[in-house]
């Protein structure tokens, strides 16, 4: 129980590579702030962190909506005395769409949702480490926002832009002691890659070739990278790291 006594806030928290991220901490013995527009499954997601001995909490709010943000990391404030790490792993998948087909409102979701939610996040979170002495937080982008791929153009546009919001936001966190870094994810377990598999068995196929591990990985396997880079690497900030099979080698 490595970090009982520590709090984590994650957004996107109850399902997927958020949830597995919750459930991770907690072993570890951090309390968790579950923050999910969805908040049909906060209840399920609680009793699933809970149960871990740790305590848990749940918020209801949109990572695009700055008075929900940041209700939310005042609520984790409050509810447990501060905020130690963070996981912003809120965030929206884009359908296979060529360029000059794809909607504005489509656009400006996607976005709004990875890039704008991750920005609103980090705005909030940063002051209240600072209060704290310190803390780490980690971004969710994707091996899209390292190598983009066609048909995917606005997907990939958002995710390099949470790519670049961590470099430039480790560069200002520095001196307060907070790191801040990025995990990619290549196509990994969960809703957004089995409906993906589902819709475009075809093109989930080819995707899954330029994977040289030849598999589709965990979300337990993201949670893990995501703990390692808040807890463990202590001398590593500003840093995307792909947790893809290899996907962004080469």
């Amino acid at each position: 129980m490595t970090l009982a006594g520590r709090s984590v806030l994650v957004t996107g928290g109850n399902s997927g590579i958020g949830l597995a991220t919750a459930l991770r901490f907690a072993r570890e013995g951090a309390d968790v702030a579950i923050f999910s527009r969805r908040a049909d499954r906060n209840a399920a997601a609680r009793a699933e962190v809970e149960a871990l001995g740790v305590r848990c909490l749940t918020i209801a709010g949109s990572v695009t909506d700055e008075d929900d943000v940041r209700g939310a990391v005042d609520a984790t404030v409050a509810a447990f005395g501060w905020l130690d790490y963070a996981f912003n792993c809120a965030g929206l998948s884009q359908s296979l769409t060529p360029l000059e087909a794809l909607g504005l409102d489509e656009f400006t979701a996607l976005m709004d949702i990875n890039a704008r939610g991750t920005f609103l996040s980090m705005k909030y979170e940063i002051p209240a480490m600072r209060a704290r002495g310190g803390g780490a937080i980690c971004n969710c982008a994707s091996a899209a926002g390292l190598i983009p791929s066609a048909f995917q153009v606005a997907y990939a546009a958002a995710k390099f832009a949470v790519v670049g919001m961590t470099r430039g936001a480790a560069l200002e966190a520095a001196k307060d002691r907070i790191r801040v870094n990025v995990v990619c994810p290549g196509a990994t377990t969960g809703e957004m890659w089995l409906q993906f598999a589902a819709d475009h068995p075809d093109r989930a196929a080819l995707a899954l070739a330029k994977h040289p591990l030849g598999r589709v990985g965990e979300k337990e396997e993201v949670a893990g990278a995501v703990l390692y880079l808040c807890r463990d690497a202590t001398f590593t900030t500003g840093h995307a790291f792909p947790v893809d099979g290899g996907r962004t080698t080469g």
